[in-house]
């Protein structure tokens, strides 16, 4: 057997061999976190894309939707959804700079009550624990609470319940003063009738009010009993969660008080 010389070896196998007969290396190929790019994306869509609907307003006592004021103060609706929603300030309310809450709540079931996921600044894990919420806790002293505790109406008109698909809905934000009246009127409607308000023709007024200036009333009108147009009125409720679910931005700094001059 003859002396191994490496030299040889390597002259006899030449490294572009070597090179040639070794497998390319597979290219890497960044991972990349789709999920991730998914759920930005979900969030910016959900941004720019938010859902839009009419709102009702009672400012100063007066009926509007939409911005146009509804005739003689009332008007007849069919009420497709109500929530429980609770909204604190951090400042006291001024009307010539209104802000969104810095925290707010919304459920169907009041004790579901927690602080929404779009709320600037969360008081609590729950409503029901939050001190902001307890009576007597207002800043301003007295009885009340920090938290403002309203419902959210979710309403279609009943003079397009024949056209119940294209229906515009529109969205109530009721005063602290005028939550009983719509507590006793649904409370009477499921005992009396043993059906929820969307399948009645209510009517809905504003009236000047000593205490509270004005209150919102809802006073029953018919029941509804076409079949065909409770099924209208369900699915219109199964379309619009997206909007009576809908949050608020985040609240703006206030602006610095101009001083006046005199």
């Amino acid at each position: 057997m003859g002396h191994f010389d490496p030299d040889e070896f390597v002259d006899y196998f030449p490294e572009e061999q070597f090179m040639a007969d070794k497998k390319p290396e597979a290219p890497k190929t960044e991972v990349v976190d789709w999920q991730k790019q998914l759920n930005d994306m979900a969030i910016a869509t959900a941004a720019a894309e938010k859902p839009s609907g009419n709102w009702v307003s009672f400012k100063s006592g007066v009926l509007s939707i939409g911005g146009n004021q509804i005739k003689g103060n009332k008007i007849d609706v069919v009420v497709v959804q109500s929530l429980f929603e609770n909204q604190w300030y951090k400042e006291r309310y001024d009307s010539a700079n209104p802000q969104t809450p810095h925290c707010f709540a919304l459920a169907e079931l009041d004790d579901d009550l927690r602080p929404h996921p779009d709320s600037a600044e969360p008081q609590s894990e729950t409503c029901e624990a939050c001190p902001k919420n307890q009576w007597k806790s207002d800043p301003d002293g007295g009885k009340g609470k920090a938290c403002k505790n309203v419902r959210r109406l979710a309403m279609v008109a009943a003079a397009d319940l024949a056209e119940i698909k294209d229906a515009a809905v529109a969205i109530a934000k009721l005063p602290v003063m005028s939550v009983k009246n719509w507590s006793t009127y649904a409370n009477q409607i499921a005992n009396v009738l043993k059906v929820p308000p969307l399948a009645v023709i209510t009517n809905m007024s504003v009236t000047p009010d000593v205490r509270s200036q004005f209150v919102v009333n809802f006073e029953l009108v018919d029941r509804i009993s076409d079949g065909a147009v409770i099924q209208g009125l369900l699915q219109k409720r199964k379309d619009i969660q997206p909007l009576i679910f809908s949050g608020y931005d985040k609240p703006s700094e206030a602006a610095e008080p101009v001083a006046r001059k005199f």
